[in-house]
Parts: structure tokens; C-alpha cells; sequence
């Protein structure tokens, strides 16, 4: 299971992103997000999708200046 997860480091990055967004904004990350978060997720993947890069890409977002 540990070899399978770490296969799609992305789609680990994207449920943690996911949550962080539910958690900062109070609100649920609905269809129209979606394209919002990969863009936070391709910001993040310089640093290889480091929960410090995530946040950062979420903050400095317009989800969650908006939402």
C-alpha cells in the first residue's frame, strides 16, 4: 500500500490541498475549484508538493482570497 501511494505523489498533494482548502476557507471544494487546484498543485511541484509550498500556493490564491 506504502509503494502504491507513493507511486502518484500528485494525487497525494491534491487530497492534502483539498482538505487545507475545506480547513482555511470553511467552505467545500466544489467542480468549478478544479482547475484552481491544479494550478496550486502545478506551483507547488518545484518543491516537490512540500506542505509548505501548498499552503503557500493557497494563500496566495484567489479561492482563498474569494471564497
Amino acid at each position: 500500500l506504502k509503494r502504491l501511494m507513493a507511486s502518484d505523489e500528485r494525487q497525494i498533494a491534491r487530497n492534502l490541498l483539498r482538505r487545507l482548502i475545506v480547513y482555511s476557507t470553511g467552505a467545500p471544494v466544489t467542480f468549478g475549484d478544479r482547475s484552481a487546484v491544479e494550478e496550486m498543485l502545478d506551483a507547488a511541484k518545484a518543491n516537490k508538493y512540500g506542505v509548505r509550498s501548498l499552503i503557500h500556493a493557497l494563500v496566495q490564491s484567489e479561492t482563498f482570497r474569494k471564497k
